[in-house]
């Protein structure tokens, strides 16, 4: 691939808002036709309506039926899927032996199943093809633990362990995989976190488009983080 995405097609999960919009704007800006996909479709219209992606598809990343209703409205519009960002997440806080155990479920049925979901739901079509580029939103919180977060720092964690594995059954295969892992960004779940934010939404979203449109073949299975 090169700097330029046109003739391209992109998905991006968890794109309405926060890295997942700002991903479809750059992917948009590099020339690709997106495709936005989250749960509320008021947000997602409001990518579409500022030029940020060409088509806005709600639903749940979590929900294997959605995910297949969503590859095929994106193929039916913009054509075949030649990229796919696994944005979506959600943070759900509280100590280990306070937390629920259903909002441990969600936080893994969110951020590390709804990426396999989604990943399962493309890559037939991108193993046909021959050509295809994954990139899985990962966190800084992929490197190290976090009193309070064990949910979601052990989805970011699986994340990586699923991006890699996934990398190393693709090999040869003209499909990569690779993930960004960025440290607090200024959005609405950092605002639940302790920690301020060290950039914005767009500076992990120039870091996506790079791996989408130009990082060499080589990277795949790559970690990049934007963290100091």
């Amino acid at each position: 691939m090169t700097g330029s995405l046109d003739g391209r097609t992109a998905i991006v999960t968890g794109g309405g808002r926060g890295i997942g919009a700002a991903v479809a704007r750059e992917l948009t800006r590099r020339g690709a036709r997106v495709t936005v996909f989250a749960r509320t479709q008021s947000e997602l219209d409001q990518v579409v309506k500022s030029g940020g992606a060409a088509l806005a598809i709600a639903g749940d990343v979590s929900v294997e039926a959605d995910l297949i209703r969503l590859r095929a409205s994106h193929e039916r519009v913009l054509g075949p899927c030649d990229v796919l960002v696994h944005s979506a997440g959600i943070l759900e806080r509280g100590r280990v032996d306070a937390l629920d155990p259903a909002a441990w479920r969600r936080v893994l049925e969110v951020n590390l199943t709804g990426a396999f979901l989604a990943t399962r739901a493309v890559l037939p079509g991108m193993r046909a093809r021959r050509r295809g580029r994954i990139v899985a939103v990962a966190s800084i919180s992929a490197h190290l633990g976090t009193a309070e977060a064990a949910a979601y720092n052990a989805s970011k964690w699986g994340m990586l362990g699923f991006a890699k594995s996934l990398a190393e059954e693709l090999r040869g295969s003209g499909v990569q995989v690779m993930t960004v892992s960025p440290g607090t960004v200024d959005t609405k779940m950092a605002a639940q976190s302790p920690f301020s934010p060290d950039m914005a939404p767009d500076d992990v979203a120039r870091v996506v488009g790079w791996l989408a449109a130009e990082a060499p073949d080589a990277m795949n299975g790559s970690d990049v983080g934007v963290f100091g």
